[in-house]
């Protein structure tokens, strides 16, 4: 009896092996072609391949600066392929005001970007859309302060709309091929 449980025991423990053998183990979201796994997915070179048109205002360059690093991932550009062309509007409005004092508290920075994703060799409008991000901050009383919150607030809306902007390029790159 003692000796079937342990013959038991050890071919289960053979099939749960076999079954993990088969298993690989890899971050969810790492790319299927990872330089890890001896090539660079597709998608990679698409986003790499988009040229971001040069801006001015500081938010834009901001914007810009991101975009270039999340399309690269500080690699060079490669063979541009794609144009992104992009819009900016900033607007800052107060969101919470003291009612004794009618001083504003607190600020909210509005981002709203239209880009528009043009295939060069075609003239050909692959995507255009908006994102919209806002963000927050406080206001003291100290001038410079509140200069350098509406700063990191203005960075941090463009980050995300950043984000944004990957993502939907991804996904109108993905439908397109």
């Amino acid at each position: 009896m003692w000796s079937s449980d342990l013959l038991r025991r050890g071919v289960l423990l053979l099939a749960v092996a076999g079954l993990l053998a088969a298993c690989q183990v890899r971050p969810v979201y790492a790319p299927v072609g990872s330089p890890a796994a001896g090539g660079k997915p597709a998608m990679v070179t698409e986003l790499a391949s988009i040229a971001v048109e040069a801006q001015t205002d500081r938010v834009a360059q901001t914007l810009m600066n991101e975009l270039i690093f999340q399309l690269r991932g500080g690699s060079a550009l490669v063979t541009p392929k794609y144009r992104l062309h992009l819009i900016l509007t900033t607007r800052v409005s107060d969101l919470a005001i003291r009612a004794s004092e009618d001083i504003a508290v607190a600020k909210l920075v509005s981002l709203t970007t239209t880009y528009t994703l043009t295939e060069i060799a075609t003239g050909r409008v692959v995507t255009s859309d908006n994102v919209y991000t806002t963000t927050s901050f406080d206001v003291t009383s100290q001038r410079y302060a509140n200069v350098r919150s509406q700063q990191d607030a203005e960075d941090r809306a463009a980050r995300a709309a950043a984000a944004d902007i990957r993502l939907r390029l991804s996904s109108a790159l993905i439908g397109k091929g």
